[in-house]
Protein backbone atom coordinates (compact mmCIF):
# COMPACT_ATOMS: atom_id res chain seq x y z
CA UNK A 1 0.00 0.00 0.00
CA UNK A 2 1.48 3.28 -1.12
CA UNK A 3 2.16 5.96 1.51
CA UNK A 4 0.34 9.23 0.93
CA UNK A 5 2.59 12.28 0.71
CA UNK A 6 1.86 15.99 0.90
CA UNK A 7 2.98 16.49 -2.69
CA UNK A 8 0.47 13.85 -3.75
CA UNK A 9 -2.46 15.87 -2.45
CA UNK A 10 -4.40 18.02 -4.92
CA UNK A 11 -3.13 21.60 -5.02
CA UNK A 12 -6.51 22.86 -3.78
CA UNK A 13 -6.17 20.67 -0.66
CA UNK A 14 -2.61 21.82 -0.06
CA UNK A 15 -3.80 25.47 -0.09
CA UNK A 16 -6.42 24.69 2.56
CA UNK A 17 -3.74 23.70 5.09
CA UNK A 18 -1.83 26.99 5.12
CA UNK A 19 -4.37 29.17 7.00
CA UNK A 20 -4.20 26.78 9.99
CA UNK A 21 -0.43 27.17 10.45
CA UNK A 22 1.31 29.80 12.57
CA UNK A 23 3.64 32.37 10.95
CA UNK A 24 6.63 30.48 12.40
CA UNK A 25 5.46 27.17 10.89
CA UNK A 26 4.74 28.83 7.56
CA UNK A 27 8.25 30.27 7.54
CA UNK A 28 9.68 26.79 7.99
CA UNK A 29 7.47 25.39 5.24
CA UNK A 30 8.55 27.87 2.58
CA UNK A 31 12.18 26.74 3.14
CA UNK A 32 11.46 23.09 2.37
CA UNK A 33 11.24 23.29 -1.41
CA UNK A 34 10.11 25.47 -4.30
CA UNK A 35 6.82 23.56 -4.43
CA UNK A 36 6.10 24.19 -0.77
CA UNK A 37 7.10 27.82 -1.19
CA UNK A 38 4.54 28.19 -3.96
CA UNK A 39 1.85 26.75 -1.68
CA UNK A 40 2.66 28.45 1.63
CA UNK A 41 4.24 31.79 0.75
CA UNK A 42 0.88 33.46 -0.02
CA UNK A 43 -0.39 32.36 3.41
CA UNK A 44 2.77 33.64 5.09
CA UNK A 45 2.36 37.11 3.60
CA UNK A 46 -1.43 37.36 3.64
CA UNK A 47 -1.36 39.30 6.91
CA UNK A 48 1.61 41.13 8.41
CA UNK A 49 1.66 42.63 11.87
CA UNK A 50 4.10 44.89 13.67
CA UNK A 51 4.17 44.11 17.38
CA UNK A 52 4.89 46.87 19.94
CA UNK A 53 8.45 48.07 19.51
CA UNK A 54 10.94 47.01 22.12
CA UNK A 55 13.42 49.59 23.29
CA UNK A 56 16.41 47.52 22.19
CA UNK A 57 15.04 47.27 18.65
CA UNK A 58 14.43 51.02 18.48
CA UNK A 59 17.98 51.68 19.68
CA UNK A 60 19.47 49.33 17.08
CA UNK A 61 17.45 51.04 14.35
CA UNK A 62 18.62 54.46 15.53
CA UNK A 63 22.26 53.25 15.38
CA UNK A 64 21.75 51.93 11.86
CA UNK A 65 22.16 48.28 12.81
CA UNK A 66 18.75 47.41 11.33
CA UNK A 67 18.42 48.94 7.91
CA UNK A 68 15.37 47.13 6.53
CA UNK A 69 12.09 47.63 8.37
CA UNK A 70 10.57 44.38 7.12
CA UNK A 71 12.69 42.55 9.72
CA UNK A 72 10.45 43.93 12.44
CA UNK A 73 7.38 42.37 10.81
CA UNK A 74 8.68 38.93 10.03
CA UNK A 75 11.77 38.04 11.99
CA UNK A 76 12.40 34.91 9.97
CA UNK A 77 12.52 36.55 6.55
CA UNK A 78 15.44 38.19 4.84
CA UNK A 79 15.94 41.92 4.27
CA UNK A 80 13.97 43.31 1.31
CA UNK A 81 11.27 40.64 1.53
CA UNK A 82 8.53 43.23 2.00
CA UNK A 83 9.07 44.78 -1.42
CA UNK A 84 9.30 41.45 -3.26
CA UNK A 85 6.22 39.99 -1.55
CA UNK A 86 4.08 43.11 -1.31
CA UNK A 87 1.57 41.89 -3.88
CA UNK A 88 0.63 39.00 -1.57
CA UNK A 89 -0.32 41.20 1.40
CA UNK A 90 -4.05 41.52 2.08
CA UNK A 91 -4.10 43.08 5.55
CA UNK A 92 -1.73 44.96 7.85
CA UNK A 93 -1.85 45.70 11.56
CA UNK A 94 0.43 48.22 13.28
CA UNK A 95 0.43 48.23 17.07
CA UNK A 96 1.82 51.34 18.80
CA UNK A 97 3.13 52.66 15.52
CA UNK A 98 5.23 55.81 15.58
CA UNK A 99 5.45 58.32 12.75
CA UNK A 100 9.12 57.65 11.91
CA UNK A 101 8.57 53.94 11.51
CA UNK A 102 5.47 54.45 9.40
CA UNK A 103 7.24 56.83 7.02
CA UNK A 104 10.11 54.34 6.55
CA UNK A 105 7.65 51.50 6.02
CA UNK A 106 5.79 53.39 3.28
CA UNK A 107 9.11 54.09 1.52
CA UNK A 108 10.00 50.38 1.59
CA UNK A 109 6.67 49.22 0.17
CA UNK A 110 6.26 48.41 -3.52
CA UNK A 111 4.45 51.05 -5.56
CA UNK A 112 1.31 48.92 -5.72
CA UNK A 113 -0.15 46.25 -3.44
CA UNK A 114 -2.98 44.78 -5.43
CA UNK A 115 -4.47 42.52 -2.76
CA UNK A 116 -4.18 44.96 0.14
CA UNK A 117 -7.65 45.95 1.38
CA UNK A 118 -7.51 46.12 5.19
CA UNK A 119 -5.39 48.02 7.71
CA UNK A 120 -5.53 48.65 11.44
CA UNK A 121 -3.15 51.22 12.89
CA UNK A 122 -2.84 52.21 16.53
CA UNK A 123 -0.84 55.15 17.85
CA UNK A 124 -0.09 56.82 14.51
CA UNK A 125 -0.43 60.59 14.07
CA UNK A 126 1.46 61.02 10.78
CA UNK A 127 0.76 63.75 8.23
CA UNK A 128 -1.53 63.96 5.22
CA UNK A 129 1.24 63.36 2.65
CA UNK A 130 2.58 60.17 4.26
CA UNK A 131 -0.83 58.77 5.06
CA UNK A 132 -2.07 59.52 1.54
CA UNK A 133 0.97 57.75 0.06
CA UNK A 134 0.12 54.67 2.10
CA UNK A 135 -3.58 54.74 1.22
CA UNK A 136 -2.63 54.97 -2.46
CA UNK A 137 -0.94 51.54 -2.32
CA UNK A 138 -4.22 49.62 -2.44
CA UNK A 139 -5.00 49.87 -6.14
CA UNK A 140 -8.07 47.62 -6.06
CA UNK A 141 -9.80 49.51 -3.26
CA UNK A 142 -9.91 49.50 0.52
CA UNK A 143 -12.50 47.52 2.46
CA UNK A 144 -11.48 48.19 6.05
CA UNK A 145 -9.63 51.19 7.52
CA UNK A 146 -9.18 51.44 11.29
CA UNK A 147 -7.09 54.09 13.07
CA UNK A 148 -6.84 54.54 16.86
CA UNK A 149 -5.22 57.19 19.01
CA UNK A 150 -5.58 56.93 22.79
CA UNK A 151 -4.18 60.39 23.55
CA UNK A 152 -7.03 62.91 23.42
CA UNK A 153 -4.47 65.64 22.53
CA UNK A 154 -3.27 63.77 19.44
CA UNK A 155 -4.63 64.31 15.95
CA UNK A 156 -4.54 61.98 12.94
CA UNK A 157 -3.34 63.80 9.86
CA UNK A 158 -6.23 63.05 7.53
CA UNK A 159 -6.13 66.05 5.20
CA UNK A 160 -7.43 66.89 1.76
CA UNK A 161 -5.36 64.23 -0.04
CA UNK A 162 -6.61 61.47 2.25
CA UNK A 163 -10.20 62.69 1.97
CA UNK A 164 -9.92 62.48 -1.82
CA UNK A 165 -8.56 58.93 -1.64
CA UNK A 166 -11.31 57.88 0.78
CA UNK A 167 -13.88 59.14 -1.68
CA UNK A 168 -12.15 57.23 -4.48
CA UNK A 169 -12.61 54.07 -2.40
CA UNK A 170 -16.27 54.69 -1.57
CA UNK A 171 -17.53 51.85 -3.77
CA UNK A 172 -15.52 49.17 -1.94
CA UNK A 173 -15.30 50.60 1.59
CA UNK A 174 -17.06 48.58 4.31
CA UNK A 175 -15.48 49.89 7.52
CA UNK A 176 -14.07 53.34 8.27
CA UNK A 177 -13.30 53.69 11.96
CA UNK A 178 -11.15 56.58 13.20
CA UNK A 179 -10.95 56.77 16.99
CA UNK A 180 -9.00 60.02 16.95
CA UNK A 181 -9.23 63.73 16.34
CA UNK A 182 -9.15 64.51 12.62
CA UNK A 183 -7.88 67.79 11.25
CA UNK A 184 -9.62 68.28 7.91
CA UNK A 185 -12.39 65.73 7.44
CA UNK A 186 -15.42 68.01 7.56
CA UNK A 187 -19.12 67.30 7.44
CA UNK A 188 -19.41 67.76 3.69
CA UNK A 189 -16.79 65.08 3.05
CA UNK A 190 -18.51 62.69 5.47
CA UNK A 191 -21.91 63.37 3.91
CA UNK A 192 -20.48 62.72 0.44
CA UNK A 193 -18.99 59.41 1.56
CA UNK A 194 -22.24 58.26 3.17
CA UNK A 195 -24.09 59.12 -0.03
CA UNK A 196 -21.74 57.14 -2.29
CA UNK A 197 -20.64 54.09 -0.24
CA UNK A 198 -23.23 51.33 -0.79
CA UNK A 199 -21.25 48.64 1.08
CA UNK A 200 -20.43 50.72 4.16
CA UNK A 201 -21.31 48.90 7.39
CA UNK A 202 -19.39 50.96 9.93
CA UNK A 203 -18.60 54.66 10.06
CA UNK A 204 -17.08 55.87 13.33
CA UNK A 205 -15.24 59.19 13.45
CA UNK A 206 -14.81 60.11 17.11
CA UNK A 207 -11.95 60.21 19.62
CA UNK A 208 -12.38 58.31 22.87
CA UNK A 209 -12.60 61.61 24.77
CA UNK A 210 -13.06 65.27 23.89
CA UNK A 211 -10.57 67.95 24.86
CA UNK A 212 -11.42 71.59 25.57
CA UNK A 213 -11.59 73.12 22.12
CA UNK A 214 -10.18 76.39 20.87
CA UNK A 215 -12.32 78.55 18.58
CA UNK A 216 -9.37 78.77 16.16
CA UNK A 217 -8.59 75.05 16.21
CA UNK A 218 -11.48 72.69 15.52
CA UNK A 219 -9.99 69.21 15.34
CA UNK A 220 -13.09 67.08 15.83
CA UNK A 221 -14.99 65.72 12.85
CA UNK A 222 -18.68 66.53 12.97
CA UNK A 223 -21.54 66.87 10.55
CA UNK A 224 -23.79 69.89 10.15
CA UNK A 225 -27.40 68.88 10.65
CA UNK A 226 -28.67 71.01 7.77
CA UNK A 227 -26.32 69.26 5.33
CA UNK A 228 -27.76 65.90 6.42
CA UNK A 229 -31.38 67.05 6.29
CA UNK A 230 -31.10 68.69 2.87
CA UNK A 231 -28.43 66.45 1.34
CA UNK A 232 -28.62 63.28 -0.69
CA UNK A 233 -30.00 60.11 0.84
CA UNK A 234 -27.29 57.92 2.30
CA UNK A 235 -26.47 54.99 0.05
CA UNK A 236 -25.25 52.73 2.87
CA UNK A 237 -28.44 50.81 3.63
CA UNK A 238 -26.33 48.09 5.31
CA UNK A 239 -24.88 50.52 7.89
CA UNK A 240 -24.67 48.89 11.34
CA UNK A 241 -22.46 51.33 13.27
CA UNK A 242 -22.67 55.12 13.07
CA UNK A 243 -20.52 57.30 15.28
CA UNK A 244 -20.17 60.99 14.48
CA UNK A 245 -21.12 64.25 16.14
CA UNK A 246 -23.99 66.15 14.55
CA UNK A 247 -24.24 69.87 15.29
CA UNK A 248 -25.38 73.26 14.07
CA UNK A 249 -28.95 72.82 15.34
CA UNK A 250 -30.86 75.79 16.82
CA UNK A 251 -32.02 74.85 20.32
CA UNK A 252 -34.48 77.47 21.60
CA UNK A 253 -35.86 74.75 23.89
CA UNK A 254 -32.76 75.16 26.09
CA UNK A 255 -33.85 77.82 28.57
CA UNK A 256 -31.84 77.05 31.71
CA UNK A 257 -28.83 79.12 32.74
CA UNK A 258 -25.52 77.64 31.61
CA UNK A 259 -22.54 78.30 33.89
CA UNK A 260 -24.64 81.05 35.44
CA UNK A 261 -25.08 82.79 32.10
CA UNK A 262 -27.99 83.27 29.74
CA UNK A 263 -28.25 80.22 27.42
CA UNK A 264 -28.04 82.47 24.34
CA UNK A 265 -24.26 82.58 24.87
CA UNK A 266 -24.04 78.83 24.21
CA UNK A 267 -27.06 77.94 22.07
CA UNK A 268 -27.38 78.32 18.28
CA UNK A 269 -30.13 80.86 17.69
CA UNK A 270 -33.23 80.07 15.65
CA UNK A 271 -36.95 79.50 15.90
CA UNK A 272 -38.47 76.37 17.39
CA UNK A 273 -40.05 75.57 14.01
CA UNK A 274 -36.69 75.74 12.24
CA UNK A 275 -35.10 73.61 14.95
CA UNK A 276 -37.73 70.89 14.68
CA UNK A 277 -37.59 70.92 10.87
CA UNK A 278 -33.85 70.32 10.69
CA UNK A 279 -33.93 67.74 13.47
CA UNK A 280 -36.69 65.78 11.74
CA UNK A 281 -34.58 65.80 8.59
CA UNK A 282 -31.68 64.21 10.49
CA UNK A 283 -33.96 61.65 12.17
CA UNK A 284 -35.39 60.66 8.77
CA UNK A 285 -31.90 60.09 7.38
CA UNK A 286 -30.95 57.92 10.36
CA UNK A 287 -34.29 56.08 10.25
CA UNK A 288 -33.42 54.72 6.79
CA UNK A 289 -30.50 52.84 8.34
CA UNK A 290 -32.72 50.02 9.62
CA UNK A 291 -29.77 47.70 10.38
CA UNK A 292 -28.12 50.10 12.86
CA UNK A 293 -26.82 48.38 16.00
CA UNK A 294 -24.81 51.24 17.47
CA UNK A 295 -25.60 54.95 17.25
CA UNK A 296 -23.03 57.23 18.90
CA UNK A 297 -23.56 60.98 18.70
CA UNK A 298 -21.64 62.26 21.72
CA UNK A 299 -18.12 62.06 23.16
CA UNK A 300 -17.35 62.26 26.89
CA UNK A 301 -15.36 65.35 27.80
CA UNK A 302 -11.86 64.57 29.08
CA UNK A 303 -11.61 65.39 32.79
CA UNK A 304 -8.77 62.91 33.42
CA UNK A 305 -6.23 65.66 33.90
CA UNK A 306 -5.39 68.44 36.34
CA UNK A 307 -6.69 71.22 34.07
CA UNK A 308 -10.37 70.27 34.02
CA UNK A 309 -12.85 68.84 36.49
CA UNK A 310 -16.32 67.36 36.28
CA UNK A 311 -18.10 70.73 36.59
CA UNK A 312 -16.23 72.01 33.49
CA UNK A 313 -18.42 69.69 31.44
CA UNK A 314 -21.26 72.20 31.61
CA UNK A 315 -19.17 74.73 29.68
CA UNK A 316 -17.86 72.36 27.02
CA UNK A 317 -20.80 70.05 26.40
CA UNK A 318 -22.64 70.10 23.05
CA UNK A 319 -25.67 72.41 22.96
CA UNK A 320 -26.28 72.38 19.19
CA UNK A 321 -27.16 68.69 19.05
CA UNK A 322 -30.32 66.66 18.54
CA UNK A 323 -32.68 67.12 21.47
CA UNK A 324 -33.73 63.44 21.40
CA UNK A 325 -37.31 64.34 22.34
CA UNK A 326 -40.63 63.28 20.87
CA UNK A 327 -41.35 66.91 20.04
CA UNK A 328 -38.17 67.11 17.94
CA UNK A 329 -39.00 63.93 16.00
CA UNK A 330 -37.53 61.07 18.02
CA UNK A 331 -40.49 58.88 17.12
CA UNK A 332 -39.13 58.67 13.56
CA UNK A 333 -36.49 56.26 14.91
CA UNK A 334 -39.00 53.76 16.29
CA UNK A 335 -38.30 51.22 13.51
CA UNK A 336 -34.60 50.86 14.36
CA UNK A 337 -35.30 47.48 15.92
CA UNK A 338 -31.69 46.25 15.75
CA UNK A 339 -30.33 49.03 17.96
CA UNK A 340 -28.33 47.84 20.96
CA UNK A 341 -26.52 50.99 22.13
CA UNK A 342 -27.02 54.75 21.81
CA UNK A 343 -24.24 57.09 23.00
CA UNK A 344 -25.25 60.63 23.99
CA UNK A 345 -22.32 61.61 26.19
CA UNK A 346 -22.00 65.29 27.12
CA UNK A 347 -24.92 66.38 24.95
CA UNK A 348 -27.86 68.54 26.02
CA UNK A 349 -30.55 65.91 25.44
CA UNK A 350 -33.86 65.35 27.18
CA UNK A 351 -34.45 61.67 26.51
CA UNK A 352 -34.57 61.11 30.28
CA UNK A 353 -37.97 62.82 30.63
CA UNK A 354 -40.97 60.68 31.57
CA UNK A 355 -42.61 60.74 28.13
CA UNK A 356 -39.41 59.89 26.28
CA UNK A 357 -38.57 57.12 28.75
CA UNK A 358 -41.96 55.51 28.20
CA UNK A 359 -41.26 55.68 24.46
CA UNK A 360 -37.82 54.09 24.94
CA UNK A 361 -39.32 51.25 26.98
CA UNK A 362 -41.87 50.58 24.25
CA UNK A 363 -39.73 50.88 21.11
CA UNK A 364 -36.14 50.33 22.34
CA UNK A 365 -36.57 47.90 25.26
CA UNK A 366 -33.12 46.34 24.80
CA UNK A 367 -31.20 49.53 23.99
CA UNK A 368 -28.58 50.82 26.40
CA UNK A 369 -28.44 54.61 26.32
CA UNK A 370 -25.36 56.19 27.84
CA UNK A 371 -25.28 59.76 29.17
CA UNK A 372 -22.36 61.18 31.13
CA UNK A 373 -23.60 63.26 34.05
CA UNK A 374 -21.73 66.09 35.78
CA UNK A 375 -21.92 68.91 38.34
CA UNK A 376 -23.28 72.27 37.23
CA UNK A 377 -21.76 75.47 38.54
CA UNK A 378 -24.77 75.74 40.83
CA UNK A 379 -24.25 72.23 42.15
CA UNK A 380 -20.50 72.69 42.52
CA UNK A 381 -20.62 75.85 44.56
CA UNK A 382 -23.91 75.22 46.33
CA UNK A 383 -23.89 75.72 50.09
CA UNK A 384 -27.27 74.07 50.50
CA UNK A 385 -27.58 70.98 52.62
CA UNK A 386 -26.96 67.73 50.76
CA UNK A 387 -30.13 65.94 49.80
CA UNK A 388 -30.86 62.59 51.34
CA UNK A 389 -29.83 59.56 49.32
CA UNK A 390 -32.49 58.62 46.79
CA UNK A 391 -34.23 62.04 46.90
CA UNK A 392 -33.73 63.36 43.38
CA UNK A 393 -35.30 66.52 42.04
CA UNK A 394 -35.35 67.24 38.32
CA UNK A 395 -32.26 69.45 38.28
CA UNK A 396 -30.07 67.05 40.22
CA UNK A 397 -31.30 64.10 38.20
CA UNK A 398 -30.61 65.77 34.86
CA UNK A 399 -27.19 67.06 35.87
CA UNK A 400 -25.90 64.78 38.59
CA UNK A 401 -22.48 63.26 39.10
CA UNK A 402 -22.81 59.59 38.26
CA UNK A 403 -22.87 58.13 34.72
CA UNK A 404 -25.78 55.77 34.25
CA UNK A 405 -27.41 53.57 31.65
CA UNK A 406 -30.80 54.89 30.75
CA UNK A 407 -32.40 51.59 29.87
CA UNK A 408 -32.01 50.30 33.41
CA UNK A 409 -33.32 53.58 34.75
CA UNK A 410 -36.30 53.48 32.41
CA UNK A 411 -37.35 50.02 33.56
CA UNK A 412 -37.10 51.12 37.18
CA UNK A 413 -39.43 53.98 36.46
CA UNK A 414 -41.83 51.87 34.46
CA UNK A 415 -41.96 49.31 37.24
CA UNK A 416 -43.26 52.07 39.49
CA UNK A 417 -40.36 52.15 41.96
CA UNK A 418 -40.15 55.96 41.75
CA UNK A 419 -42.39 58.78 40.68
CA UNK A 420 -43.36 61.73 42.80
CA UNK A 421 -45.32 63.55 40.11
CA UNK A 422 -46.74 60.60 38.17
CA UNK A 423 -48.28 57.31 39.13
CA UNK A 424 -47.70 54.20 37.08
CA UNK A 425 -50.79 52.00 36.71
CA UNK A 426 -49.41 48.89 34.97
CA UNK A 427 -47.06 47.86 32.17
CA UNK A 428 -49.80 47.72 29.55
CA UNK A 429 -51.64 50.96 30.25
CA UNK A 430 -48.58 53.18 30.69
CA UNK A 431 -48.36 56.37 32.72
CA UNK A 432 -51.41 58.02 34.27
CA UNK A 433 -51.24 61.48 35.83
CA UNK A 434 -52.25 61.66 39.43
CA UNK A 435 -55.50 63.46 40.02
Amino acid sequence: MATATFSGLPFEVQEMIGPFLSPHDLTQCVLVSKTWRTVFNPCLWRHIEKPPQRKSVRDRIARGELEDWSIIFLRCTGAGALRSNGDLIQSIKFDNCDDYFFAEFVMDCPEEMRQLNSVEIEGLESDDDTLAAFLSLAVDGWKRLVFRLHDSDACLGIGFQCVYILQENAKTLEVLRVEANIADYDGIGIQTLLSTAPLLKELYLMPSRRKAWDENCQIESWMIAEDIAEGQEWACSELEVFGCQIGGIPRPDITRDIVDEDPSAFVVQGTLEASIEVQRGVYKQLARMTKLRELTLGIPFDTHNEDYSMHDKEYYRRYDCLAMTLESGLDLLKDLKNLEAVGLDDMEVYINRYEEQAWVAQHWPKVQIGITEYDTEQDYYSEDDEEEEGDYDDEVFNFGEIPYILDSYSHEYLDGEYGEDDEYVDSEDGWTDEE
